[in-house]
């Protein structure tokens, strides 16, 4: 009896605290969007973006050189738009990102933590996670229950591939100058090729990890080969204070980037690996 009174009072106190957690509304996720850092940068570059509710719908308008309107409909607690053409992505991933905060996580937590592992995420479905995002007959089918949380993915052990520094490989191909920045889950990125040293920055949220130092081996890979790389691998134990020099790389564990506040880097502790080319053996 006892058990069944506590019970009922934890029941009694969930509904006078708005029922254990706010309802997400079509308004709610309009000023959302509006607000987000995403569609405040793209507007200094003359991309507006602007979400409205309407009746049962969410609709979404960009405009740059040309006017573009994206309607999402609600229907039993889950927002949809079965219809996306790849165009649309961009958008609907400020939209999944904006529902994110709503349901209590940080601003860009969710849409990072689902692009980590594509493989996994594209199984997710509205019914069992409370999302989807699918190519389905040539068009991208999107689905969120805003009744439901969306799960996070355990990001321990997760890196940066080689396929992630596809532009970076094109121009090591092409022999040229450049660079390839951004940010993957909880991991940011800015490789540089130039003439005399290459330079990869790799920043990490919260704190730098094997993810950060097996993201660095990728970028190597792909800037000069597995044998620089595993080279690499072989002499980080070595470095051992914050700043030193082995071989032809070095490395400077928590870096201040100048502008790490505006950045891809903001709230992430930073590694450099400065690399001299005449070196690299």
């Amino acid at each position: 009896m006892k058990k069944y009174l506590l019970g009922l009072l934890a029941i009694i106190v969930c509904i006078t605290l708005v029922g254990c957690g706010k309802k997400i509304t079509l308004e709610s996720i309009a000023k959302k969007f509006n607000e987000s850092d995403s569609v405040k940068s793209y507007k200094e570059y003359g991309y507006t973006l602007k979400a409205e509710a309407k009746g049962n719908e969410l609709v979404i308008t960009s405009k740059m050189d040309e006017k573009r309107v994206i309607k999402f409909t609600l229907k039993d607690n889950i927002i949809s738009n079965e219809k996306l053409s790849d165009e649309d992505l961009f958008t609907t991933a400020i939209l999944i990102d904006s529902i994110g905060q709503l349901e209590g996580y940080k601003a860009g937590e969710l849409m990072q933590n689902l692009n980590a592992y594509p493989e996994k995420t594209e199984k997710y479905t509205v019914e069992k996670e409370g999302f989807e995002l699918k190519t389905k007959d040539g068009t991208n089918v999107f689905k969120m229950d805003l009744s439901k949380k969306v799960p996070l993915l355990d990001l321990s052990d997760f890196y940066l591939k080689t396929t992630d520094f596809d532009m970076i490989k094109d121009i090591v191909d092409e022999k040229s100058s450049g660079n390839q920045t951004g940010r993957t889950a909880k991991l940011a990125f800015d490789v540089q090729v130039q003439d005399d040293y290459n330079y990869i920055y790799i920043g990490e949220d919260p704190k730098l990890t094997k993810s950060a130092y097996k993201s660095i081996q990728s970028a190597l890979e792909v800037m000069y080969g597995k044998d620089v790389a595993n080279k690499f691998k072989e002499v980080y134990p070595k470095f051992k204070n914050k700043k030193s020099t082995v071989g032809a790389f070095t490395i400077t564990t928590n870096y201040k980037m100048e502008d790490q506040d505006e950045s891809v880097f903001k709230d992430t502790k930073v590694v450099l690996v400065k690399i001299n080319n005449k070196k690299v053996k």
